[in-house]
């Protein structure tokens, strides 16, 4: 098969994969009146899903280096049906809701990063940097087919069936799967003695730069994600919206823009530098989101907008974060670099949902303002720490 097309196979295997993803997040204006939930618990039902990924990705990753990752993406996918399953029929209220979630997010944990080494392991090598660049991208295009998928169904039938619509994602991604690849034995397994030895990995202080980079990018990026239609929902209110309004499909471009933006970023890194272009997005994403946070009393196109250019700027980095710290790993190391990576990355991925639900509450709730404003100015201000992080990168 040509590297292209099987590219494209993982990445639409990726795409279907996540179509659970938003089952919460797309709803949650739905959820915030039938379970009468505070902003605190929106934040832990959208953290408790990352807390999956980042305890069961430690694992997930490590073990590529002892196994082939599509044993790994399998079970994954598997896990991601049950996970969904178990949301769309057994979730009624917050409790109910976070198992679900977090075996949802541990499956994300199972076909993500081993999705990408199973990728990276069947290239060549003058195909990996750009293989890695769309299959990162892929993340955003599938949670983005994930917001339309459930707030378009919710829309024109009802909450219980958009949830009960993800169940058919990860069925249809795990027959692609055992289609487009066959076994392959690992050239240079890892002893289990040296499996979950980190060492190394945190002594690599280049990739380590990286690392810490992504643990911003992943608190901003999913916080956004966790919150951004319920603040368009919040705005529509306020600023009698177009007729036309639909905060689902909003956000669904919202979240769209990464896979362009994360693409584009990389070719930015190409020509100017991976540091220097890292450094370039993340402050104009955080720029966006403090003018997002007081945007509450604009126009709602103009908030639009503003939101769309944050869903590009916030995503941009994602593909040439990843790619730093894969490229910087020596390759018997690089399944325990991608779980480290995958670790800081998705443990900020938890707290950032977590932090920004408590900032709403402590503002006053999600029909306040100024609640909103703290909300997003949780979610920019720590893109102030990757500076300090990317001179590790030099």
């Amino acid at each position: 098969m040509r590297p292209a097309t099987f590219i494209f196979c993982i990445c639409l295997a990726e795409i279907l994969t996540m179509t659970p993803f938003a089952t919460f997040p797309a709803l949650l204006p739905h959820y915030f009146d039938a379970w009468k939930i505070t902003g605190s618990e929106a934040g832990w039902v959208n953290g408790i899903f990352f807390l999956g990924f980042t305890i069961f990705g430690v694992f997930a990753s490590t073990l590529t280096d002892k196994m082939d990752a599509r044993h790994i993406v399998l079970f994954g996918l598997v896990l991601a049906h049950v996970g969904a399953v178990g949301f769309a029929f057994q979730a009624d209220g917050f409790l109910s809701a976070l198992p679900w979630r977090f075996i949802s997010g541990a499956s994300l944990a199972c076909t993500y990063m081993p999705g990408l080494r199973m990728l990276t392991d069947r290239l060549g090598d003058t195909s990996h940097q750009r293989g890695i660049a769309f299959y990162t991208a892929c993340f955003s295009t599938g949670s983005a087919v994930s917001f339309l998928l459930i707030g378009q169904i919710e829309k024109w039938a009802d909450a219980d069936i958009a949830v009960a619509s993800a169940i058919f994602g990860p069925p249809i991604a795990l027959i692609l799967t055992l289609v487009v690849t066959g076994r392959r034995p690992h050239a240079a397994p890892r002893g289990w003695r040296e499996l979950f030895n980190c060492a190394p990995v945190i002594r690599n202080t280049k990739a380590m730069g990286y690392v810490i980079s992504y643990f911003c990018h992943s608190w901003e990026l999913m916080a956004m994600r966790s919150f951004i239609v319920a603040f368009l929902a919040f705005v529509a209110t306020q600023n009698a919206a177009p007729v036309w309004f639909d905060a689902s499909m909003v956000a669904t471009i919202v979240i769209f823009m990464g896979l362009p933006a994360s693409v584009m970023g990389n070719e930015l890194a190409l020509r100017i530098g991976r540091t220097r272009a890292i450094l370039i997005l993340m402050m104009t994403g955080m720029m966006l989101s403090i003018l997002l946070g007081f945007s509450g009393s604009f126009p709602f196109i103009v908030v639009s907008i503003i939101a769309i250019l944050y869903g590009t700027f916030v995503t941009a980095d994602s593909s040439s974060i990843t790619s730093g710290a894969v490229l910087a790993a020596p390759s018997h190391l690089k399944g325990s670099t991608m779980a480290v990576h995958s670790f800081f990355g998705f443990l900020g991925a938890m707290l950032g949902p977590v932090i920004a639900g408590f900032m709403l509450e402590l503002g006053g709730g999600h029909q306040v303002s100024f609640a909103w404003t703290l909300t997003f100015l949780s979610m920019g201000a720590v893109s102030l720490v990757g500076p300090f992080a990317l001179r590790m990168t030099r």
